[in-house]
């Protein structure tokens, strides 16, 4: 038994088991196989090679198109910087020429107002020397009737040649010629009942009596006589004298149509009314002639009117000129409030351009309704309504003051009592 045992495993048992791991050896060593990504051997290197080259290629096109981009941005930076620089230059030429335009309008204003001033100037030297004339002329009639008398004694013939020679030396000195003097009676005569009066154009107000009723000249009315009178006329003969410059710059600085004033015939108008004629469409003079003696009346005692006002300082001058505007919207208007005014405005009535209020500059109204409105008046809302309202109440002016501008805006906003 023992010996088939033997036997079994040495030529059955044994000799499997060999063979068996000799299979299990020849199949591991036979078996295929998988390729592993990434790994180190020839096929793998290449194909880490062409993807590298792939993502270069990407690298670099993408690079080429950033530049392009850069030059593109570059080119566009400086056609806008270009624009910019033509946009500035342009606003700056238009600023220049509009403050240009606007000084030369102000400088042709004022020098037409000076003109005016100067010629009612001239013609009111003029006058006053008419009257030195005719008083002088008076005079000397007087003594020249006094020979006709009886004379009574020596001692009275010598009185009366003092005073005679007397009165020649005041003549000769009032006189404009030495003519006038040899031979009053022939210049005396046309003097006499015409006696002349200042003809002008432009004055600083109703200087030469009551003023007329511009109303009665057909085509004037309420609006448009208040805007003659702002700018000094107040007379018939003051329009009947105008000129073809004077009627272009009176159509200038009120608002009118062109054209209505030789349409409507004002001057022809004028110079009737100032004569004593009826106004259009009436038969009667009633209105004239009163009108016509009481200049006559005040005509005479305008030097003893006027002689108080030389009196005035500079400063007080312009008060008056402030208060007469301020009175032109509000007749009742406080001195001391327009006082206050004046003092609050301060340095800036020095200058003539601050002195004034543009209502056609948008930044001019800002500071006003940030300055004057909120901090003066102490307004939190509807500062710039405030400020627009003022410029549409004053839009007949065509300079409009600063003083009045904020008188108007305090009684708007019921704020006068700051000023009190």
């Amino acid at each position: 038994m023992d010996n088939i045992i033997s036997f079994i495993l040495c030529f059955l048992v044994i000799p499997g088991l060999i063979l068996g791991l000799l299979a299990f050896a020849l199949g591991w060593l036979l078996k295929p196989r998988k390729k592993v990504v990434g790994d180190l051997s020839l096929e793998g290197e290449g194909a880490l090679r062409s993807e590298v080259d792939s993502q270069r290629a990407k690298v670099q096109d993408l690079e080429a198109r950033l530049a392009s981009r850069d030059t593109e941005m570059s080119d566009l930076k400086t056609k806008l910087a270009a624009a910019a620089a033509g946009a500035a230059a342009a606003g700056a030429a238009t600023t220049v020429a509009a403050k240009a335009d606007t000084a030369k309008t102000t400088d042709d204003d004022d020098s037409y107002a000076l003109e005016w001033q100067n010629r009612y100037l001239a013609a009111r030297v003029k006058y006053l020397e008419s009257r030195i004339a005719e008083d002088a002329e008076a005079a000397k009639a007087k003594p020249a009737s006094k020979p006709k008398a009886k004379a009574k004694s020596t001692k009275t013939k010598a009185a009366a040649g003092t005073a005679a020679l007397a009165t020649a030396a005041v003549a000769t000195k009032a006189a404009a010629k030495p003519k006038a003097a040899a031979k009053p009676k022939p210049k005396a005569k046309p003097k006499a009942p015409a006696k002349p009066k200042p003809k002008v154009l432009y004055t600083d107000g109703p200087t030469d009596g009551a003023p007329d009723d511009l109303k009665l000249i057909k085509g004037i009315g309420p609006k448009f006589e208040k805007d003659l009178n702002n700018k000094g006329i107040f007379y018939f003969r003051q329009i009947g004298a105008w000129k073809r410059a004077d009627v272009t710059m009176v159509e200038g600085v009120i608002d009118s149509f062109p054209g209505r004033i030789d349409r409507d015939e004002w001057i022809s108008q004028a110079k009737k009314l100032a004569k004593g004629g009826a106004p259009a469409g009436t038969k009667t003079r009633a209105v004239a002639k009163p009108r016509k003696t009481a200049v006559k009346a005040t005509a005479t005692k305008a030097p003893a009117k006027k002689a108080p006002a030389k009196k005035m300082t500079s400063d007080e001058a312009k008060f008056e000129r402030y208060y007469t505007n301020v009175k032109t919207y509000d007749a009742g208007a406080s001195r001391e409030v327009v006082q206050n005014i004046v003092k609050y405005c301060g340095v800036s009535l020095r200058s003539r351009d601050s002195s004034l209020v543009a209502c056609s500059d948008e930044a001019e109204l800002l500071r006003v309704a940030k300055g004057f409105v909120t901090k003066k008046l102490e307004m939190k809302d509807g500062q710039m309504d405030l400020v627009k309202d003022v410029c549409a109440q004053m839009k007949g002016q065509r300079q409009k003051s600063r003083v009045t501008f904020y008188y108007l805006a305090a009684k708007k906003a019921k704020k006068l009592a700051i000023f009190k």
